[in-house]
This record gives C-alpha cells, sequence and structure tokens, in this order.
C-alpha cells in the first residue's frame, strides 16, 4: 500500500498500527526526515527511499509477529560465538 500523509506523527502512527514488523518502505526527499523514520518505524528492517532490502550480507529478520531475531549477516552467527576479552600488561 502506498499512501500519502500531512504529518510525521500521522506516518509513525499508521506504519506501526499493525502487529507486524518484517519490512518497511519509506519514500522522501529530507534526510531528517529520512534518519527519524529509521528510529521511529518498529520494522525489523527499513528501506528509505529504495526496494532494496534482501541482500545476503545483511540481516533479514522482524519484530512483533514477524518474528525475533536475524538471518543473513554477521549478526545471525552471533548467537554461536563466544566472545572473549583478554588484557594484558607487560610481557
Amino acid at each position: 500500500m502506498i499512501s500519502r500523509f500531512s504529518s510525521f506523527d500521522e506516518v509513525v502512527e499508521e506504519a506501526n498500527r499493525l502487529p507486524f514488523g518484517l519490512a518497511s518502505y519509506a519514500f522522501t526527499s529530507s534526510a531528517k526526515t529520512a534518519a527519524a523514520i529509521g528510529s521511529a518505524v518498529e520494522a525489523g528492517m527499513v528501506s528509505i527511499n529504495s526496494f532494496g532490502l534482501a541482500l545476503p550480507e545483511v540481516p533479514f529478520g522482524g519484530i512483533k509477529d514477524s518474528g525475533y531475531g536475524s538471518e543473513g549477516g554477521t549478526e545471525a552467527m552471533e548467537g554461536y560465538f563466544n566472545t572473549k576479552f583478554i588484557s594484558q600488561t607487560g610481557v
């Protein structure tokens, strides 16, 4: 669905209205609005001014009823890693 809106708050309210949050797309000519949309829209993936989301090197996943976690990209492997911090002073 493509819709025009008269206010930013109206856009965010409509985008977040549904219990799903896999992907959202927004088109704007304002860098300030683009940054705000990326933060305010409740979706696992937000594409601004393009339709490119499903790339193998980026995470793919949603929030709310669209699932939790990501597959693809380095984020998909984080659950398999054991992070260790080692600090050494002098030898």
